[in-house]
């Protein structure tokens, strides 16, 4: 019996892991424009402002609650370079009474935390990039963007 549940939970575990570990789908900057458009946010394209040699488009969202910013990056390790900066930032951002975590896959990484009043987020998939900060009060408004949008 102990061999059956001890087998039963490591099913369990294996199954959370590997579902949490599953590619993300990448969306384009049109698609981020559209879902969050559709929601009755104004989405503002910044590609102007702030794009350059390895920034193909730049898209924002910025209301009274939170900060939202979507990236295409010309290559995957163009973003993967810009997601380990967000997240080093974010770390040394952090308060004494903090919270985060972080996982990986094969085509994304994700770093969420939690410090002082504040909920800062971000996700890489493939050549993308998905950050926002907001204050903790928020936190699950902007967990439902990353939710609708995959990220």
């Amino acid at each position: 019996m102990k061999r059956i549940i001890a087998l039963a939970t490591l099913m369990v575990v294996a199954v959370i892991v590997l579902t949490g570990c599953s590619p993300l789908e990448v969306i384009s900057a049109n698609e981020f424009t559209s879902r969050m458009e559709a929601r009755g946010y104004i989405v503002e394209d910044v590609t102007d402002v702030f794009g350059g040699n390895i920034i193909e488009t730049m898209h924002i969202v910025e209301t009274e609650a939170f900060f939202v910013e979507f990236i295409v990056f010309e290559t995957e390790p163009n973003a993967r370079v810009a997601f380990n900066n967000v997240q080093r930032g974010f770390e040394d951002g952090r308060g004494s009474a903090s919270s985060h975590s972080s996982s990986s896959a094969a085509n994304f990484n994700r770093f969420r935390q939690t410090t002082e009043g504040r909920f800062e987020i971000v996700t890489r998939v493939e050549n993308t990039l998905l950050v926002a900060q907001t204050s903790s009060d928020n936190r699950s408004d902007v967990e439902a963007i990353f939710d609708l949008l995959g990220y």
